[in-house]
């Protein structure tokens, strides 16, 4: 695997192994627009710059610098932040268009173009391009006094099984919107508004996106994220060293929703995401004989699904420097930032499994957790609703793994296949919270067997 590949490729391990997300099944979120809210044309979406903040370009490089700090856009490669510079240091790993500090939307099933392709193989569009490096086009872009806007319709991660190759780039089927401003009074830090349109007609799954990737420089070793059990509270922070691939990180509880690199003078990257859910993860990957190669990564926990027209809107605040200085800064947005709603469902379906043949009984189990709290959990066939399952069933494993959330998580329902003819089926699992959110946790083809004369169909 060369080194290409693995930049982003293994990101796929904290998004989809070690975060125990929905994988193979079908999900979202049965809502009109965005996870979070955000509306096409909002006025906020830029924040008031320094007076002494001054656009410009040289090459394919869009800057925005207010003499603290200064943002190199990479135009070339979709629009990501490829530079992020305080006295004179860059803090951004920017090896090749998997890196970098940008958006990455996944499939948490296999992509029926390519047959079973999945994850990072599968539906990827990825904001800086391929990996083999073409990359992502720039469909618009404008400078603006103090603030710069870019748009990407990102290439799909594997072009290979989808008909391109390394000679041909395939498109994804999202726009990728990015404002980029100084935060008002916060010379060090940078506002970006992301939002990610789905024009497609497809159903993608539910499963955690990259909002963002997060990759800093090898220098910048030590994570640094408050982990207790008093956020907001000034509380002493927790440092990790992040494990090198091909392992990666548990996920680490972060009820402040940041996190950082760092170095030994505690001078780094530090990145805030006021939507995420209270969980980040990462690894480490050495550097090889290429240079710039080595790098640490992470990013925030945002689980979401793409259906027809949907958006993913929100932002992150980015900070080069001193990180107890950029918590003062979390600190200052936190108060003064309009309230989040609740995070809606999210878990995983551990049986059946997808096209599973089956006969007699067929258990459906899996878990599920909820910012509010978690009300039910629905099993359906062929869209009719056939009852609920049984919530609250001991899941030990899943909060050694996921720490903070019940214990009791687990759901379980005993399907009587011999209600249903003889083929394929589809098996849906839907979960609500007491915030009113719904969340279709799975829609799994099944193939019922049963013997002849053992059917007893609706």
């Amino acid at each position: 695997m060369n080194s290409t590949t693995l930049s982003t490729r293994i990101r796929l391990v904290v998004s989809t192994v070690a975060l125990c997300l929905v994988c193979g099944t079908l999900a979202f979120l049965l809502r009109s627009h965005g996870l979070f809210g955000g509306l096409p044309g909002r006025s906020d979406v830029f924040a008031a710059g320094p007076a002494s903040t001054r656009t410009y370009q040289e090459g394919s490089r869009l800057y925005l610098d207010n003499g603290t700090l200064k943002v190199g856009l990479e135009s070339n490669w979709g629009g990501v932040i490829v530079e992020v510079i305080s006295h004179g240091t860059n803090f951004v790993n920017n090896f090749d268009t998997g890196r970098d500090i940008q958006i990455a939307v996944y499939d948490g099933d296999p992509y029926p173009p390519c047959g079973d392709c999945k994850h990072e193989q599968g539906w990827d569009p990825v904001q800086g391009g391929d990996w083999h490096k073409h990359g992502s086009p720039l469909l618009a872009q404008t400078l603006g006094k103090d603030s710069i806007y870019t748009k990407t319709q990102p290439y799909q991660w594997q072009p290979d099984n989808k008909g391109g190759g390394a000679g041909k780039a395939i498109p994804g089927d999202v726009f990728i919107e990015q404002w980029v401003s100084f935060i008002p009074d916060v010379p060090f830090g940078i506002k970006v508004h992301y939002k990610v349109t789905h024009f497609g007609t497809d159903q993608h799954t539910y499963t955690n996106q990259e909002f963002p990737a997060v990759y800093v420089n090898w220098e910048f070793g030590r994570f640094v994220y408050y982990g207790g059990e008093a956020p907001w509270t000034n509380a002493p922070v927790s440092f990790s060293t992040m494990p090198n691939l091909p392992k990666s990180s548990t996920q680490m509880y972060a009820p402040e929703g940041w996190g950082g690199f760092v170095n030994d003078d505690k001078v780094g990257l530090v990145v805030f995401v006021p939507g995420q859910f209270p969980n980040v993860g990462g690894f480490s990957s050495p550097p090889t004989a290429l240079k710039n190669s080595g790098t640490h990564y992470f990013a925030p926990h945002m689980p979401f699904s793409f259906g027809p027209n949907s958006v993913l809107e929100d932002d992150a605040y980015v900070f080069g420097g001193d990180y107890e200085q950029a918590r003062k800064a979390i600190y200052s947005l936190h108060h003064s930032l309009a309230p989040h709603e609740s995070s809606p469902p999210y878990g995983y379906v551990d049986e059946p499994k997808w096209n599973t043949k089956t006969a007699g009984p067929l258990t459906v189990s899996g878990w599920a957790i909820s910012g509010s709290q978690v009300a039910g959990v629905d099993i359906s066939v062929d869209g009719r609703l056939v009852g609920p399952a049984n919530y609250g069933v001991p899941r030990p494993d899943v909060a050694n793994i996921w720490s903070h959330v019940p214990s009791s998580c687990g759901f379980r329902y005993t399907l009587d296949t011999t209600r249903y003819s003889n083929g394929q089926h589809v098996l849906g699992i839907s979960v609500k919270d007491t915030a009113g959110h719904v969340v279709v946790l799975s829609k799994t083809l099944v193939v019922i067997d049963n013997p002849a004369g053992t059917a007893k169909p609706n």
